[in-house]
C-alpha cells in the first residue's frame, strides 16, 4: 500500500525531480531551498517518505520514550507527523507522498524482538531481517517514474534507516543525485565518511533569501522534532541559514553530489 497527500498548490503531474526520504523531515531539512527554487520555476517535485508507516502492535519501550519525548505520547505518531509533512510541503510547493514502511524504532523480528531497541541500534548494523524490506524498497524505487532526477541521502550520520534507502536506491541501477543529510551532515567528518571509496563530483546550488525562508518555515512545520535537535525555533532557523552560509561560503546554498566511479 502506498499513501499518497497533495497539497493544494502544487504543480501537480509527472515529477521532474523525486527525492527519497528516509524519515518523515529529512527531505525538507535537507534540500528545502533547491526544492522551493524547483516548485517556483514550475517543476514538479515528489517528496516520497520511505518511512512514513504507522506501527502494528506494542511499541517498545523505546519507541514509548521517543513519542514521550516528541510529545505524541497520546497519539499515533506517525500519522501526526504525516500531517507535519503535508503542511511543510505544502509550503515548499511540493508533493507528498507516503510509503507504509515503518521507522526502525517500530521493526521487530519475526519472534517479537524489536530490531532497533536503543538509542545506539539506529547507528549500528543493518538488522539481517531488514533484507526484506530492501528487496520490496529497492522494487519500489524502480517503479518510480524513469523521466525524473531521483535524488537519495548520501547517508551521513549512518542512521540505519539512511543508509537503507541509499543502498535500495543504488540496487536500482539509476543515475542518482545524493543530498547531504541534514542536520548530521552538520558534524565534522560525516559527509566525508557517507562519501567513502570513489570519486564524486559535487554541485552547489545557491539559495536566495526567500528559498532559504521558505526551507526553515517548512522545517518548523515538524515541531515534534525540533527539540530533538534544537534548543527551539530560533536556534534552529540560526543554525540553518550557519549550515547554508558554510556550505556556499558567505552566501546561502545546499550541496548534492553525484558519483563519477566507484
Amino acid at each position: 500500500m502506498q499513501l499518497y497527500a497533495t497539497a493544494t498548490n502544487c504543480q501537480v503531474g509527472r515529477p521532474d525531480w523525486i527525492y527519497l526520504s528516509p524519515h518523515l523531515d529529512d527531505a525538507v531539512f535537507s534540500c528545502g531551498g533547491q526544492i522551493a527554487l524547483q516548485a517556483r520555476a514550475g517543476m514538479v517535485v515528489w517528496a516520497v517518505t520511505v518511512c512514513a508507516g504507522s506501527p502494528e502492535g506494542p511499541l517498545s519501550d523505546f519507541a514509548q520514550w521517543l513519542h514521550a519525548y516528541w510529545g505524541l505520547a497520546e497519539t499515533d505518531a506517525p500519522a501526526a507527523r504525516r500531517e507535519e509533512d503535508r503542511a511543510a510541503l505544502a509550503l515548499l510547493g511540493a508533493v507528498a507522498v507516503h510509503w507504509d514502511f515503518r521507522d526502525c524504532i517500530y521493526r521487530r523480528a519475526p519472534d517479537g524482538r524489536a530490531l532497533y531497541a536503543d538509542w545506539g541500534g539506529l547507528w549500528g548494523p543493518r538488522a539481517e531481517e531488514d533484507g526484506e524490506m530492501l528487496a520490496e524498497l529497492t522494487r519500489r524505487i524502480v517503479e518510480l517514474p524513469s523521466s525524473a532526477t531521483l535524488c537519495v541521502p548520501l547517508g551521513a550520520g549512518r542512521h540505519v534507516d539512511h543508509r537503507l534507502v541509499r543502498e535500495a536506491a543504488e540496487q536500482t541501477g539509476r543515475p542518482l543525485v545524493y543530498y547531504e543529510d541534514y542536520p548530521y551532515a552538520g558534524e565534522a567528518g560525516e559527509v566525508e565518511e557517507a562519501l567513502g571509496e570513489g570519486d564524486w563530483k559535487p554541485g552547489v546550488v545557491a539559495l536566495d533569501e526567500a528559498a532559504l525562508e521558505a526551507k526553515i518555515a517548512a522545517a518548523l512545520c515538524y515541531r515534534s522534532q525540533i527539540t530533538s535537535f534544537w534548543a527551539d525555533e530560533a536556534d534552529l532557523a540560526a543554525h540553518f541559514r550557519a549550515y547554508a552560509e558554510g556550505v556556499g561560503g558567505g552566501s546561502p546554498a545546499e550541496r548534492y553530489w553525484r558519483r563519477i566511479r566507484s
